[in-house]
């Protein structure tokens, strides 16, 4: 990021920790986080374990424009320098909004000082849902393009294929000429946790979509005999027909092949197995030396550790694509899994504390719902949790 870039993220960490950016400061903060290791680090440094309170809220007011300029100074300073002195850039920031957060405990001891400490720890803001897409695209030779904050029109160009960002912020491949003296090259696309869904048009024009904490690796464009890609974590595909050119998935010692069809796939590591649901069209599913023919409305279950593949009738299609529908499906759902779907959502840790009955839950709940409503919706279904220190607590 160039130096006056850094023009305002002092401010932006200010309103962040007061819950108050709009969607554009969302953005551009978003695309700061991205830049670096560095900076995602100090973002998480100085908002991930600080609990603050309405008072401190009220103690922003008071005091911002004297913390802003703090950090106003310390970021001006870092960049009259020369790059390599940028890593004290981070150092001067997060001292900065340390100084102003250890202002407020002084602040709250003299205004409020028969309340402990700990008591005040132990209060926690709400988490939101993901209102925008942290999703990261890398290219052949090493650059990466954080979409949200890339303009619209031709993101990159790789030989005479053009990647393209459009208005409405969707992704697509398209060609100026034909490619087929070369071999293609290959991108990722990576889209982490607590990150909105993200959908890529391939050159074939197979659209997919990426549910938060998975990645697609694919190439610029297909040629030879088959049009393969790599996938991790959860995604749903609509699939270009081309009966000469068979679409194939593959994670690790599993392939589903498809000519033209929607399906959707769960890859997920933490989870005890592999699910490939199919909506429309056919898909064939390869396990090692195993294989199963899937028709609309079944699910091959790959259960980790096994050779086998469990087809199944007795689903619910629209369950497994509940995700791309804004949804989290409680019905039959493991509590297991809710929280691990619930982790990788809102990017939150969850802890047991004691060992739990891994009890099955009924009815839906929105995604785009605050945590705290969700963690609710978990209480109303006597699952005993809270959020506290920015984890999720399961138990007592």
């Amino acid at each position: 990021m160039k130096p006056d870039h850094y023009a305002g993220i002092e401010a932006l960490i200010i309103k962040y920790l007061k819950a108050e950016l709009t969607e554009e400061e969302s953005r551009l903060l978003n695309a700061w986080r991205q830049e670096s290791p560095e900076n995602e680090n100090l973002f998480t440094e100085l908002t991930n374990d600080i609990r603050l309170t309405e008072e401190f809220n009220a103690f922003l007011d008071i005091d911002q424009e004297k913390g802003s300029q703090k950090l106003r100074a310390n970021i001006s300073k870092e960049e009259k320098r020369q790059p390599v002195y940028r890593r004290r850039l981070y150092w001067g920031a997060a001292a900065s909004v340390l100084l102003l957060i250890g202002s407020y405990w002084a602040y709250r001891s003299l205004t409020h000082p028969r309340i402990e400490h700990i008591e005040a720890v132990a209060q926690v803001t709400d988490i939101a849902a993901p209102d925008a897409s942290n999703a990261v695209l890398t290219l052949a030779n090493g650059e990466k393009i954080i979409l949200d904050s890339a303009h619209n029109g031709v993101m990159a160009t790789q030989g005479q294929m053009h990647l393209i960002k459009s208005a409405d912020g969707q992704i697509e491949y398209k060609t100026s000429g034909t490619e087929t003296e070369k071999t293609p090259s290959f991108n990722m696309l990576e889209n982490p946790r607590g990150s909105k869904i993200v959908s890529i048009t391939l050159a074939d024009g197979t659209k997919i979509w990426l549910n938060s904490e998975s990645t697609l690796r694919y190439p610029t464009y297909f040629s030879g005999k088959e049009r393969k890609v790599q996938i991790t974590g959860e995604a749903y595909l609509e699939v270009a027909h081309n009966a000469k050119q068979p679409f194939i998935v593959v994670k690790e010692n599993t392939e589903v092949t498809v000519l033209g069809t929607r399906f959707n796939i769960n890859t997920y590591e933490e989870e005890s197995s592999l699910k490939i649901t199919l909506l429309e069209g056919k898909v064939s599913v390869k396990h090692n030396e195993r294989s199963a023919l899937l028709k609309p409305g079944q699910q091959a279950v790959i259960t980790r550790g096994e050779e086998k593949i469990d087809v199944s009738d007795d689903i619910d299609a629209g369950d497994a694509i509940a995700w791309l529908n804004g949804q989290f499906v409680l019905d039959g759902t493991r509590l297991t899994s809710l929280m691990n779907q619930i982790s990788r959502w809102y990017n939150v840790e969850v802890v047991y504390k004691t060992n739990i009955a891994n009890k099955a839950f009924g009815g839906s709940i929105d995604r785009n719902v605050p945590l705290s409503r969700m963690l609710e919706a978990l209480r109303e279904n006597e699952v005993n949790c809270r959020l506290e220190g920015g984890k999720i607590i399961i138990g007592n």
